[in-house]
């Protein structure tokens, strides 16, 4: 299930798209303060953000800001009214943020969202045309959230992305859905890539997952060391689109 991150003012508004969402959609939710959405989205990722601006004051332009320089690889809609995209028109002009203003019904807004996630939705019939239009799913794990970001505006187009910042954040998203391939950072603080490979590797359902290391040293030795784990490929740092492709194309069963 598509995770959707809901901010703004806990009003009537508010608490009618929560409930219609959550039919549909894991739904977190929280208020319209900078600090507070910047610490739950450090344990919780979105595959959507979606931004009420209903009885939304100006001065919380912070959170916009806050959203555009920290969370660029994850789509953004802000609803509201004419009024309210006025009022925020300085970063809403700028192309990130995807606006739907009101008065919308349900099935505008379910159409928007899976839009921007890339779903083919019968908005008539009120069903998904198979679940995530079919793509295959990459999961990305790096302890940087720069290159995650980076490797995710490559594949988001063509794949659905999950991204762990650590080994333990990458098994936890395999118990909610399997990888159909995975890009694994070799060189991580605490659970590098060699354990976090020999956990997935005790997974039952996952051991046959195809791992590509991403590694940033090419000498011999480091090379050797990756070989010897036994993953379905490597990469060096930094990857391009071309060698993502080429991986993409050789290991994706």
């Amino acid at each position: 299930m598509k995770k959707v991150f809901l901010i703004g003012k806990f009003n009537g508004f508010f608490k009618e798209m929560n409930e219609f969402l959550s039919g549909y959609f894991n739904v977190q939710v929280c208020v319209d303060n900078a600090s507070l959405i910047r610490g739950m989205l450090e344990l919780y990722k979105p595959d959507i953000i979606i931004i009420s601006l209903m009885e939304m004051e100006q001065q919380k332009i912070s959170i916009f800001n806050g959203l555009r320089e920290a969370y660029s690889g994850v789509p953004m809609l802000c609803v509201g009214t004419e009024d309210g995209m006025k009022r925020f028109s300085m970063v809403l002009d700028k192309g990130m943020f995807k606006t739907l203003s009101t008065p919308i019904d349900n099935d505008k807004l379910l159409e928007q969202i899976f839009e921007l996630l890339h779903i083919d939705y019968d908005v008539n019939s009120k069903i998904l045309k198979g679940p995530d239009s079919n793509r295959k799913c990459i999961l990305l794990v790096d302890d940087s959230p720069m290159q995650l970001r980076v490797l995710n505006e490559l594949l988001k187009k063509d794949y659905d992305v999950q991204m762990a910042t650590s080994g333990a954040k990458a098994l936890t998203l395999l118990g909610q859905r399997l990888p159909d391939l995975i890009f694994l950072d070799y060189d991580m603080p605490e659970c590098d890539g060699r354990m976090t490979l020999q956990m997935i590797r005790e997974i039952e359902e996952a051991k046959d997952i195809p791992v590509v290391f991403l590694t940033g040293l090419n000498d011999g030795k480091h090379i050797r060391a990756v070989l010897d784990l036994h993953p379905d490929g490597y990469l060096l740092k930094p990857a391009n689109s071309k060698m993502l492709n080429e991986a993409l194309s050789k290991y994706l069963k």
